[in-house]
């Protein structure tokens, strides 16, 4: 019996000696988070057997990491900025072996701050701001919708909108990963009254007519090139004084009368999704304010109005929602019934000074 027993004794001790000296498991990576970054990217390494690291290379270079951030089964690891970019593998060795995965370094992530102007035609260029635009580059619309890009830098794209769109978010795709605008962007359609260069559909400046006190005998006279410096070619200039001590001195309107060829602007968008746009200047002419008022065929009889005060230097282009359209009685103007605009200088403070306006580009955009 004590033999037996002194048997299973030496037994135990090489079956003992054995464990303690059985070879360690080779080391496996089963999922790699973020799958590539930036330096000062935390990455998470999850795998087995991947406690006891010896060395951790990227394309053959060895990387310094932190033992306190390893475990067997996982390994937090910074991406070191000394680390080229591009991609590489990264291999992972132990005494009980080695194993390897791809990952890519790349520049930061990018961010879109805003762009401008937040809705467009198709075919026109919009700017889009923010940061860590590194190439390569992808601006998409609709999420697929990929947009030509005319100019590029870190902070700032221009890109020409593509067809096929009408409202939502521009995604920017760049080397360190995916941005959403913060904001959508709409698609718009622009309904061009007159650029007084022979354009839009009322371009024919014969078919407007003067009013009050402005010094221009006819809207053609009115019609000029400089004195301010144009934008592009033509402009329409009023000038004018108060003659009646009513602040009201004049200007000029598309002519409504005009049944048989003119119906309406055929606006399709509804009252909060429909602008009028100009580009207006008063040549340095204090106190001047533009009335722009809007009339409604097979509708109302009243006046539709808003007010600007041009208080600013040079061009500048304005925008007024239709929402700001409004009669004596408080209604709003209906954009599919409006049959005219009329452009009136107003002397707001009773200056009796000669009051100036200039007005190019006058046109209605429907937002899509």
């Amino acid at each position: 019996m004590k033999y037996i027993n002194n048997t299973l004794a030496l037994l135990g001790i090489v079956f003992l000696f054995a464990a303690c000296n059985k070879a360690p498991e080779p080391p496996m990576v089963t999922t790699v988070d973020p799958a590539f970054g930036s330096a000062e990217t935390l990455i998470t390494i999850e795998g087995i057997n991947l406690a006891n690291i010896e060395t951790m290379t990227f394309s053959g270079e060895v990387v310094n990491f932190n033992t306190a951030y390893n475990s067997d089964n996982a390994l937090l690891y910074r991406i070191a900025e000394s680390i080229p970019l591009g991609p590489h593998i990264v291999e992972i060795t132990t005494a009980g072996g080695s194993t390897s995965f791809d990952f890519t370094i790349s520049e930061e992530a990018p961010e879109v701050f805003n762009f401008s102007p937040l809705s467009a035609n198709v075919g026109e260029t919009i700017t889009i701001r923010g940061k860590n635009f590194f190439e390569p580059l992808e601006v998409l619309f609709f999420d697929s919708i990929q947009a030509e890009i005319v100019f590029m830098s870190e902070d700032s794209l221009r890109v020409i909108v593509p067809d096929g769109i009408e409202k939502g978010e521009i995604i920017l795709k760049a080397n360190g990963g995916r941005a959403v605008s913060p904001i959508d962007f709409f698609r718009t359609n622009t309904i061009l009254v007159n650029d007084f260069d022979g354009n839009g559909v009322r371009s024919n400046t014969d078919m407007w007519l003067k009013d009050g006190f402005v010094d221009q005998t006819t809207i053609a006279d009115g019609v000029q090139n400089s004195n301010p410096d144009p934008i592009d070619n033509n402009f329409l200039k009023l000038t004018g004084t108060d003659n009646l001590s009513i602040n009201w001195i004049g200007g000029t309107q598309s002519n409504f009368q005009d049944v048989e060829t003119f119906e309406n602007f055929g606006i399709t968008t509804d009252l909060g999704f429909t602008l009028v746009k100009m580009d207006i200047n008063n040549n340095g002419n204090n106190n001047t304010y533009l009335t722009v008022v809007l009339t409604e065929r097979d509708g109302s009889f009243n006046d539709f109005a808003h007010t600007i005060a041009i208080d600013w230097t040079g061009w500048q282009e304005v925008i007024i929602p239709l929402t700001r359209f409004e009669d004596l009685d408080g209604f709003l103007v209906d954009p599919a019934k409006i049959k005219s605009i009329k452009l009136h200088l107003i002397d707001e403070g009773a200056t009796g000074e000669v009051l100036e306006v200039n007005v190019d580009n006058l046109r209605f955009e429907e937002i899509l």
